[in-house]
């Protein structure tokens, strides 16, 4: 197997959160923030887990130049993309679904602030009736991985077969290079912390909760998969890792990054995506966009313009 497949493939609360703003103190590192939307009858919280530090060398189809170029543009005025790391919380009348764990304690400094975000929240971990795991990397599965055991305890857990059956595979990760063995193992923690409340799902539509639905997005890995929450009217994808660099990959959609399992099925799924969005004017959410992490898509040229989700008063 190539070895391509495996690149990293193994990244003031009470006032304001009335207003769908929190930020939330998080250790000597400073502030991280969640945002709350609604979508219908249903409420959005995107939480931040933090933010992957990402250079060139991890894409391709873009020069060192250009990435700098394009980071420029976008006022960015490091030397890499601080690329977010973000959760999903969607309640859906009494329903609590989460969409990815973050990271946990298994990367950096700049990440694993999703408890802590949680808790300032006042969401209890027990109260999470479904976890959906879009794909099974480990900036998206870590929190369900630590010393203490899975927080989620009363959460069934669902995730696409595709995704199970290639990260559980002892004969892929024995094609695997050594640096990137590890990343099995951490996909194989995950499912077992869930013991037998996991609930997979194939590349067809899959109900997830009323109004909320599954959608098949392959290529950065071989199951990743998006949601589509319908609400009165209202309509949301939330397209996981659809882009990872934004600053990047919306002006050239073309560049792939090295997490991706099949990179050229990835650029195609992501341009497909994204010119659906765009054409639709459907408001989207990104594991990978900073917060709010929700907006919207125009086309511009070649690639794509990206509009924040304006602040919902009141």
């Amino acid at each position: 197997m190539d070895r391509r497949v495996f690149l990293a493939g193994t990244g003031i609360a009470s006032g304001l959160a009335a207003l769908g703003w929190s930020v939330v103190p998080v250790g000597a590192e400073g502030l991280v923030a969640a945002r709350r939307y609604r979508v219908g009858a249903a409420t959005v919280h995107v939480l931040s887990d933090g933010f992957i530090p990402i250079g060139p060398d991890l894409l391709s189809g873009v020069t060192p130049e250009e990435f700098a170029t394009l980071l420029d543009k976008a006022h960015i005025t490091s030397e890499t993309h601080p690329s977010a790391v973000n959760a999903f919380l969607v309640e859906i009348g009494d329903r609590r679904i989460l969409i990815d764990a973050g990271t946990g304690e298994i990367f950096g400094p700049t990440l694993g602030k999703l408890p802590s975000v949680m808790s300032a929240l006042g969401v209890d971990p027990t109260t999470i009736d479904t976890v959906v795991f879009t794909h099974l990397h480990g900036d998206h599965i870590g929190g369900t991985v630590s010393p203490a055991g899975n927080p989620y305890v009363n959460a069934t857990l669902r995730v696409a077969s595709a995704d199970i059956d290639f990260w559980t595979s002892e004969e892929i990760q024995a094609q695997a290079p050594d640096e990137f063995k590890a990343a099995f193992d951490l996909a194989r923690a995950a499912l077992g912390g869930f013991g037998d409340r996991i609930e997979p799902f194939g590349s067809e539509e899959t109900t997830i909760a009323p109004g909320l639905t599954t959608v098949a997005l392959p290529g950065h890995t071989v199951g990743h998969t998006g949601l589509m929450l319908e609400s009165d009217g209202d309509v949301l994808l939330i397209a996981a890792d659809i882009v990872h660099v934004p600053a990047v990959q919306l002006a050239m959609p073309a560049v792939a990054i090295g997490f991706d399992t099949d990179q050229d099925m990835a650029r195609q799924t992501r341009i497909k995506t994204m010119d659906m969005v765009a054409a639709d004017r459907l408001m989207m959410g990104g594991s990978h966009i900073a917060l709010p992490g929700l907006g919207y898509l125009e086309t511009d040229g070649d690639g794509y313009r990206w509009t924040p989700a304006r602040h919902q008063y009141g």
